[in-house]
């Protein structure tokens, strides 16, 4: 046991000694190792960033959301300016919830904003809208940059009226970023008769059959009766996440290889380099009986220290200025 200690106490302090005398080459390994550590973390913090944010816009969106957008215009025969057309849509409420309204082509604004969406609800709103509605005023503003619950002046061309603010809730995040202001029909019918955007959001029950399929029969519907429309889904949103996520594993495993050869590499020539330096020395340690184990651990434990020393810097370069 004290041999062994004696053993590990001289090579320790003799490493030590030789870091004060040549510094270059702790230094060069521990800054080469720095810089390639750096610029492979921050490939995988840049791909871990894009991931992020697709994932965010797909929970955003709703993983069992679709929006149909189908636009008719003022001379569209299936144009109805008072009541309800035909919903083509219909069979999908046996499968989840359907929301239809109707965007115009105007847009509406307060004494803050002023780039809101008008969109009508029918004379019989959905649930959802029922229940942001208020006993003041049919009109209702959603917006995040708005206070909650007052009154607010809304004008849309000539028109001015009250409207209640809101939160805007899951349901209505896929419509738009922007904020939306919501009018029973009829409230605008010079600009209700230049046509508008059908908009359906369609909300899938648990159990019901998967996303793809119901996308799939909502465009074969749509092409059968040669009707343009614009179908957004989180399919989209999940093709891109799961290729971001098969590059970021290609990148890392690349990364870790390369990374790991060019240390490869610096290590066992400066260590070559630092071995026919010190020939001498080693002969002196093995004719004292000092095994080559010892010489060959006090190399693997000198490159592990500065290895992981440069990589701990490393990332927290990245992350004092991320």
């Amino acid at each position: 046991m004290k041999s062994w200690t004696l053993i590990v106490s001289y090579l320790w302090k003799d490493t030590f000694s030789r870091w004060l005398e040549q510094p270059g080459s702790p230094l060069a390994r521990w800054f080469t190792t720095t810089i390639l550590v750096a610029v492979a973390a921050a490939i995988m913090v840049s791909l871990d960033f894009l991931e992020n944010q697709v994932r965010e816009r797909m929970e955003q969106f709703g993983m069992n959301t679709l929006l149909v957008r189908e636009t008719i215009t003022f001379s569209d025969p299936e144009l109805v300016t008072s009541g309800q057309r035909d919903n083509r849509l219909a069979p999908l409420a046996a499968n989840g919830s359907l929301l239809r309204l109707r965007q115009l082509f105007v847009r509406g604004k307060t004494e803050w904003q002023n780039d809101l969406l008008v969109l009508t609800y029918s004379p019989s709103p959905p649930i959802s809208i029922t229940q942001l509605l208020s006993t003041e005023t049919p009109l209702l503003c959603l917006s995040t940059s708005l206070p909650e619950n007052v009154l607010v002046q809304v004008t849309v061309n000539r028109r001015s009226g009250l409207a209640i603010t809101r939160q805007p809730n899951s349901q209505f995040r896929p419509l738009s970023s922007k904020p939306l202001l919501l009018v029973p029909q009829g409230w605008l019918p010079e600009e209700e008769r230049l046509g508008h955007v059908e908009t359906v959001l369609f909300f899938r029950d648990p159990g019901s059959p998967p996303m793809p399929k119901i996308v799939d029969a909502v465009q074969q519907l749509y092409a059968t009766e040669n009707r343009a429309v614009q179908i957004q889904s989180p399919l989209h949103f999940i093709q891109s996440w799961e290729a971001l996520k098969e590059i970021q594993r290609r990148c890392r495993a690349m990364l870790a290889g390369v990374l790991g050869l060019a240390l490869a590499l610096i290590y066992g020539v400066i260590s070559v380099m630092e071995f026919r330096q010190n020939i001498f020395l080693s002969a002196l340690l093995r004719s004292f009986g000092v095994s080559s184990f010892w010489l060959w651990s006090r190399q693997w434990l000198e490159s592990t220290l500065l290895a992981n020393a440069a990589a701990a810097t490393a990332i927290g370069l990245l992350f004092l200025f991320q």
